[in-house]
């Protein structure tokens, strides 16, 4: 059985930046099968309960409850549910350019599997969101926002061979750009004061954690600002900036043009492109 929390009215369009075609929750169903021999959409998925196959690239996964998945277009994807113990998952279909932009973005563009994660709650979020509306543009600039959160939140989880104190900090930043965060609040979670916070952080990227938080975040207002159709001042609020102004006279800062001028040209280079 599945509970669908947003199905597109329309066929897609393989030149949008974000499209969400199809979301819900399969629940415990031994016989559930899926099979894509070559498939056109992104398929992101997060198992709340049971156990279950995958296979994608050739490769074979067992996913068990609390484990995700990222399956990507063009490839072959084959998944079941487990027999005596079936899987209860969320997820959703995507396609777009912003789909495959944002996992090599973040280093996980090979990676389909992605064990012990907390990600149920970003897919519980976007559902309750589509219970309020059927506007389907905002529908896709919240999926986007979403993906983007998850695409965050599994890479800042990736089990890498060596993971230096400067690498963790990082990967907490970038798994928490949407949080409001401060060189204290970092701190706090590293188990660090502020300066020795300060001193480890500069010395394996010379620059401040600061800094970095800065640049992070409007990296992802100018993901946003790129592909959806999200006001400044809901991005700066999303952001966690202090207000829309701040938010304004930092990106100006930063970008040389202020938020609304950088939309301008990259909605026109992605008309003429």
């Amino acid at each position: 059985m599945e509970k669908i929390f947003f199905l597109s009215a329309g066929n897609g369009h393989k030149s949008a930046a974000f499209e969400v075609s199809l979301a819900g929750i399969t629940y415990s169903d031994p016989n559930y099968k899926v099979y894509r021999k070559c498939s056109d959409i992104f398929v992101a998925e997060y198992v709340s309960d049971g156990e279950g196959t995958v296979i994608c690239g050739g490769k074979e996964y067992h996913i068990k409850k609390g484990d995700a998945y990222i399956l990507p277009a063009g490839k072959e994807h084959r998944y079941y549910s487990d027999k005596t113990n079936p899987w209860t998952k969320k997820w959703f279909n995507i396609s777009g350019r912003l789909c495959e932009k944002l996992l090599a973005a973040y280093g996980i563009e090979n990676m389909v599997y992605f064990p012990d994660t907390s990600v149920g709650e970003l897919f519980d979020e976007f559902f309750d969101f589509c219970t309020l509306t059927t506007d389907i543009n905002r529908i896709n600039e919240s999926g986007a926002v979403l993906f983007h959160r998850i695409v965050q939140q599994l890479s800042a989880n990736t089990n890498h061979p060596t993971r230096s104190a400067a690498t963790e900090i990082k990967s907490y930043i970038d798994g928490n750009i949407y949080e409001k965060l401060t060189a204290e609040s970092v701190a706090s979670n590293a188990g660090f004061s502020v300066s020795q916070l300060g001193r480890i952080f500069k010395a394996e990227y010379g620059e401040t954690v600061y800094s970095y938080i800065l640049e992070q975040k409007i990296r992802a207002a100018e993901n946003l600002l790129k592909n959806t159709e999200i006001s400044v001042k809901e991005i700066s609020d999303m952001l966690n900036f202090t207000d829309e102004h701040y938010f304004c006279n930092i990106f100006k800062k930063k970008r040389g043009v202020t938020p609304g001028q950088f939309r301008k040209t990259a909605v026109y280079c992605n008309n003429t492109s």
